[in-house]
């Protein structure tokens, strides 16, 4: 191979392994985004097969973990009384500053009072309470507070006043957090076909990893080899003019 043709080969070849350097880069940044990926979707999953919900007297049976998910706790079963034939808390829902949180506001009278002697100042509109999901986030979030009527004895024949109760205390406000199952099987679905496509692709991204760093090899082995050429022939050329 003459000089000529051994300085355009390694341009050639010298070309081509940045090329493969850099198809090599970009799979290796590739992999990373894709795991990154992969951390997100499983921290996901993770949190739809550990969250929970708020569940009103909905326990199918004693003693035991199966709970009827059709009951999720709303606003009026908190509002309901407790004398209806569907009885509820006979509660209500206030904000941190005491404001009573309702979808929308009840009738004044000409006095400006509602039929519980409260004007328009009392009440905080929140249209989106009465969505499960909302009421639930607001409830465990500690954005609302639910408040029961106690009296200061036990018949009930003396002095009541409103006080905030815990909404996870079971005897008093009938509500269980439980852990949401609804949603499982469709959230590890998800998570099996997510892996799936994960594994498939970073195993082709590393066949094709193994290719670039096979090809490198070959070309440094090569780029070597026309390395000597061009240096036997600068030597010989110096000889001859020596």
């Amino acid at each position: 191979m003459g000089m000529s043709a051994s300085q355009a080969r390694f341009l050639i070849l010298t070309a081509q392994k940045n090329n493969n350097e850099y198809q090599a880069q970009r799979i290796t940044h590739e992999r990373l985004m894709l795991a990154q990926e992969t951390e997100n979707w499983t921290m996901e999953y993770n949190d739809k097969m550990n969250n929970t919900t708020l569940l009103f007297n909905a326990k199918t049976a004693a003693d035991t973990d199966l709970y009827n998910y059709n009951r999720k706790l709303t606003y009026d079963d908190i509002v309901r009384s407790e004398l209806d034939d569907n009885p509820g808390l006979g509660g209500r829902l206030v904000t941190t500053s005491g404001k009573i949180v309702v979808p929308k506001l009840p009738e004044f009278d000409e006095n400006g009072l509602s039929s519980d002697g409260l004007t328009e100042k009392d009440y905080f509109v929140d249209p989106e309470i009465e969505r499960s999901d909302m009421l639930q986030n607001a409830l465990t979030e500690g954005i609302y507070f639910i408040e029961l009527l106690k009296y200061s004895n036990d018949t009930g024949e003396e002095g009541s006043s409103w006080e905030k109760v815990n909404y996870a205390n079971t005897s008093e406000t009938m509500i269980s957090e439980v852990l949401d199952k609804t949603d499982d099987a469709a959230a590890e679905a998800e998570y099996d076909k997510r892996q799936s496509l994960f594994q498939n692709k970073d195993k082709m991204l590393e066949l094709r990893l193994k290719q670039l760093e096979s090809e490198h090899k070959a070309l440094e082995t090569e780029m070597e080899s026309v390395q000597k050429v061009i240096q036997n022939n600068v030597e010989t050329s110096f000889k001859t003019f020596g």
